[in-house]
């Protein structure tokens, strides 16, 4: 029996190593694939010449696969070579456990007397192991160099080089992929450089990037969504104190009405009506401005105009930084309170900023328009901006609506006024422009609606180069009404206690002398109708300021703190010829203060901080502070 095995070693020393690898993988790695083989010396006769046969049959088999493979016409796919392989050694296979299949303390005492066991391995396992690093052709591992290196299809799927060379050039032109049959030629054939080839599976890392993502965008909709309820919110409680302040205006006209019928006292005028200054006469307040301080702002030169919020004491100056640290166009932030110092700083725009406006009730709201043609809704507690508005051409000029808190207008460098709405993202709801004019609105300020007062309308000054426009708020839109002024106008300024306005205007041909004229509107009925009239205004006075005005600097119009009958108005603006900031009363045009200033002041503002009056002016590097004494 021993010489009998010792016969069968021999012989499968002398197979020739080619015939069993076209068989399928090596001996060790059939054996892995394979159920348990055990050998032992002490096997019958009859179990070694199974054994022989098996091994004689399966080498047999393989050879006819390779011929009939070579008689064909085209390829076989390698899917069924594999499976033909891979049936014909399972077959084998059930035969050794067959004849293998005894008692259990049989084979355990068999494997005790020396008998070696391979370990069983999962056949599923194995093939996971291998896939991606055999070729699927000769299922023999691929290299990174030489003859038999990764390759791959425009498919996508790899071989060895030497193998799917083989197998397009025996297709010919109906060469097609093992794979997917998909056409393939040599062309086709693309080297892999790699050193190992892993497919790392990233599906859950792109699943949860994906999630990510959408948490993103959720995110960035309920923030819109909660300034849009904030701004809702700020909007009805401030309607509720309109209302409530206009209920207690009717009512002391009321009164005065029926003590003035009674004959126990005086009319008390409307709001508005009346005598527009009182009964005192010019500097018998006996108050003057006072500089205050000085705050450097910047050494390069970029500020242009300035915003104020009473409620948060925050006053912002447009700003463009040009050092490392400040980059891009922004506004400074200025504290007011306890001192003014600056405390941040918000990049916003790419391009000069030309006008901001704070919200007329979400306090830490500001719209900014820029001349890079978009408007931006920044948060200035949180510095970020939270709302974008592209354009058509630069931006000039904006304002809020004080009669609906969600609109705000623009003015474009071409003469066009455009409506927003914060609940409609996007493009704008409304744009107006005048026939035959191209020159920019330099100034937009609205009126809101009053109806105790003496011009009750409500609307929008929309002022350009050369005129100026009151569009009046109706409830099927804005109808314009043009005003009897002339240009060239610099900038716009409303006062919204006693409803009156300013326009000024540099010198020209017509005016060789720059001009600061304060109007009142007016409102004209027609018919019936008390809805339906005609707007205008009237000049109360006209300033001159001197013949020489370069910058389109902005004066403003302000009332004297302290007065208490009637409303002593005083504009104030910057003389570049005499290089200082006049204040002159509109009541008889006389100068009441000269401070001198001898920076081109661009802005002036008037702020209360804490009940304290300060007038702020804005050159190109430092803002000045007066206060009222």
């Amino acid at each position: 029996m021993a010489s009998d095995f010792d016969e069968f070693a021999a012989r499968l020393t002398a197979a020739d190593p080619e015939e069993v690898q076209v068989a399928g993988p090596s001996l060790e790695q059939r054996n892995q694939r394979a159920s348990v083989i055990v050998v032992q010396t002490a096997s019958t006769e009859n179990r070694i010449g199974s054994v022989e046969s098996d091994v004689t049959n399966e080498v047999h088999t393989d050879q006819d696969s390779r011929q009939s493979l070579a008689e064909s016409n085209g390829p076989l796919s390698p899917i069924l070579i594999t499976s033909r392989r891979r049936r014909a050694r399972d077959e084998g296979n059930e035969e050794e456990e067959m004849e293998d299949a005894g008692p259990p303390s049989r084979k355990a005492k068999s494997d005790a007397e020396g008998g070696f066991l391979l370990e069983k391995k999962d056949k599923s396992i194995v093939d996971d192991e291998e896939d991606g690093q055999v070729c699927p052709v000769c299922f023999d591992v691929w290299s990174n160099s030489g003859s038999h290196r990764v390759v791959s299809l425009k498919c996508g799927h790899l071989f060895g080089q030497a193998c799917i060379e083989r197998w397009v050039h025996s297709g010919g032109k109906g060469a097609r992929c093992p794979q997917c049959n998909e056409s393939a030629q040599k062309k086709d054939i693309r080297p892999i450089y790699v050193r190992n080839l892993k497919a790392i599976d990233t599906t859950e890392r792109d699943r949860a990037l994906a999630a990510l993502e959408h948490e993103k965008e959720n995110r960035r909709r309920l923030e819109l969504e909660y300034h849009k309820l904030q701004i809702q919110m700020t909007a009805k409680e401030q309607d509720i104190l309109r209302l409530q302040h206009e209920l207690q205006q009717c009512r002391a006209a009321l009164s005065g009405a029926c003590l003035a019928a009674s004959g126990q006292g005086a009319e008390l005028p409307l709001a508005g009506a009346g005598p527009l200054f009182g009964s005192q006469p010019p500097g018998i307040l006996g108050r003057r401005l006072v500089l205050d301080s000085t705050l450097e702002l910047c050494k390069e030169g970029q500020c242009r105009v300035m915003s104020y919020s009473e409620h948060l004491t925050l006053l912002v100056v447009s700003y463009a930084g040009t050092n490392s640290h400040l980059t891009g166009t922004g506004v400074k932030k200025v504290n007011a309170l306890g001192g003014f110092r600056t405390v941040g700083y918000i990049a916003v725009h790419r391009k000069p900023i030309r006008d901001m406006a704070f919200h007329l009730e979400q306090n830490d709201l500001l719209l900014t328009v820029s001349l890079d043609k978009t408007a931006k809704l920044v948060n200035v507690h949180s510095d970020i901006a939270v709302t974008s508005y592209s354009c058509d051409a630069p931006l000039w000029s904006c304002a809020w609506n004080a009669d609906n808190k969600y609109q705000f207008f623009v003015g474009t460098g071409t003469g066009k006024v455009l409506l927003y709405d914060t609940r409609k993202p996007g493009d704008a709801v409304d744009c107006w422009s005048e026939p035959n004019s191209m020159s920019p609105v330099t100034g937009l300020a609205y009126l809101p609606f009053s109806p105790v007062t003496t011009f009750p309308r409500g609307g929008l000054f929309v002022q350009r180069l050369q005129s100026c426009v009151f569009h009046e708020s109706r409830t099927d839109g804005f109808v314009a009404h043009p005003l009897p002024l002339d240009g060239s106008f610099t900038s716009l300024c409303v006062e919204p206690e006693t409803r009156h306005f300013l326009a000024s205007s540099r010198p020209n041909n017509a005016h060789p002398q720059a001009r600061h004229t304060v109007c009142a509107p007016s409102w004209t009925v027609l018919g019936s109708d008390s809805s339906n009239g005609v707007c205008s205004s009237h000049a109360i006075t006209t300033i001159q300021a001197g013949t020489q005005q370069k910058l389109l600097s902005r004066s403003c119009l302000l009332t004297a703190p302290g007065s208490t009958e009637g409303k002593q108005l005083i504009v104030a603006a910057h003389q570049e010829a005499a290089q200082c900031i006049s204040l002159w009363d509109v009541n008889s045009s006389a100068v009441l203060q000269k401070l001198p200033c001898s920076d081109p002041v661009l802005d002036l503002l008037p702020i209360r901080v804490n009940g304290v009056h300060f007038v702020a002016a804005l050159s190109e590097k430092n803002a000045r502070f007066y206060k009222w004494t």
